[in-house]
């Protein structure tokens, strides 16, 4: 058997502190990362480029960007359920307006839009108008409807605000 050579130094360090130094070092490595993403994160995503491949068509941007809205006042219409029983649909309304149109003129013309909403809303069932697959054919009829009663040039597109049914 060979006997330990005296020039050979064996290593002292405990297991145990070389592992809590290396689990500290990985914590304080990950704090900073998520401190660091936090305050860079901002700065970082307003100079990264659109992730869209394809540039927006006119029509889209048009869409996207927000545009002035007044409202109408909420109407609440009675209509008929399978049973004949009368029921109440609520619904708000805004339109999304030109910036030339002034607050006087939108509210010149709001009653043709009430009233075509009002004609639309009471020939259809309660059935119908609280039925969740209806709501996008709605939405739209109503957008039409609207904006043809109080002109293309004034009503841009109509927003529905709220829509609640009993």
């Amino acid at each position: 058997m060979a006997e330990p050579d005296d020039n050979t130094v064996q290593p002292t360090v405990d297991k145990p502190r070389k592992r809590l130094t290396g689990v500290l070092a990985i914590l304080v490595l990950t704090l900073g990362a998520g401190v660091a993403g936090t305050i860079l994160s901002p700065r970082l995503m307003a100079m990264a480029p659109s992730l869209s491949k394809s540039p927006p068509s006119s029509e889209s941007k048009a869409e996207a960007e927000p545009r002035a809205t007044m409202d109408f006042a909420p109407l609440v219409i009675d209509v008929k359920d399978a049973q004949q029983i009368s029921r109440h649909v609520r619904i708000g309304i805004s339109v999304e307006v030109p910036d030339s149109l002034t607050r006087e003129e939108f509210k010149n013309l709001v009653p043709r839009g009430r009233e075509a909403a009002i004609a639309y809303l009471r020939a259809k069932s309660f059935e119908f108008l609280t039925d969740s697959a209806s709501f996008e054919k709605v939405s739209s009829e109503l957008n039409a409807r609207i904006t043809q009663a109080m002109g293309h040039e004034h009503a841009l597109r109509v927003l529905i605000t709220d829509y609640v049914s009993q």
